[in-house]
């Protein structure tokens, strides 16, 4: 089983970026690989490098072989780049993101009536009104029976399941 270090092609047509892993000699350029060992971007000036050499040398004493690409690669990254080159940290230190926080003097981006809006109190006649409910939908007083005149559902007559002649009870809401 020969083992090479070499770059991957990833990204979209026209805008290549590589992985550099260690794969099997007979595998496709593409195909199934065994370690990662960095990234390499040559669409940006300088191109950036991104390799974990202490990967690399693990690999190579393990005898593992590396394309000519990938031997100029490494060899770079250990001058710390070049002109035409740019190494950058394999694993970049995670930011400390400070939530973004509104005085209470300074008005709101958003529009009135969007969803981001602060919502403003309606003016006092319009919430008098809204608060009312309109006349239509309450029922009068004489068409509902009081509670203490409606029978107890207890001492209401068993009524048959199912069928047409079954006699529903309803009790009256308030």
């Amino acid at each position: 089983m020969a083992v090479k270090i070499r770059l991957r092609r990833t990204g979209r047509k026209k805008q290549p970026s590589y992985r550099i892993v260690v794969a099997e000699e007979s595998t496709p350029r593409d195909g199934e690989y065994l370690d990662s060992v960095g990234t390499y971007n040559p669409l940006t000036k300088p191109a950036e490098l991104r390799i974990d050499l202490a990967k690399v040398d693990t690999w190579l004493a393990q005898g593992a072989a590396m394309t000519d690409t990938v031997a100029s690669l490494i060899r770079k990254a250990r001058r710390g780049g070049d002109r035409k080159v740019a190494l950058r940290p394999m694993y970049a230190e995670p930011k400390v993101e400070t939530p973004e926080v509104t005085p209470a003097g300074e008005p709101s981006r958003a529009r009135p009536g969007s969803r981001g809006a602060p919502r403003t109190e309606p003016p006092a006649d319009t919430a008098a009104v809204a608060a009312a409910p309109p006349a239509a939908a309450a029922p009068p007083a004489a068409a509902a029976p009081p509670a203490a005149a409606a029978p107890p559902a207890a001492a209401a007559p068993p009524a048959a399941e199912g069928g047409e002649g079954a006699a529903e009870t309803t009790e009256p809401t308030e």
